[in-house]
């Protein structure tokens, strides 16, 4: 067990802060690879220069199989990592964004209404 020739490992890149996204495939030769973490992926794929690239700054920004790692997680043959664009809006904003545009819609009718009924009251 313990002279098992290690093998070549497959990866996929999935840079997802281009635009158009790019995506890639590499394969860590068994000299380079025999056990890899993502730092060292990354790093044979000139992706980072080092454990303290901006990449690696903010948590979440990478990924394998749209499960945020570390730079020092083991990878596996076949993985498919993913490096994020960070997110220019929370989310639950846009949400509540949403939700609150149609309780506009809702006051500005009710607004244009009572606007109309004071009028005739006018006349």
């Amino acid at each position: 067990m313990g002279n098992e020739p290690v093998k070549a490992i497959q990866l996929e890149l999935f840079d997802a802060r281009e635009s158009p996204p790019r995506q890639v495939f590499f394969t860590l030769k068994p000299h380079q690879a025999p056990t890899t973490s993502l730092l060292e992926a990354l790093l044979h794929m000139n992706i980072v220069k080092d454990r303290d690239d901006v990449l690696f700054q903010k948590k979440g920004a990478v990924g394998v199989f749209s499960v945020p790692l570390g730079p020092d997680d083991p990878i596996y043959d076949g993985d498919r990592i993913e490096l994020y664009r960070p997110i220019l809006i929370d989310p639950k904003k846009i949400r509540r964004k949403k939700a609150n545009q149609n309780k506009d819609a809702e006051l500005k009718t009710k607004a244009k209404i009572r606007k109309e009924r004071k009028e005739l009251r006018e006349i």
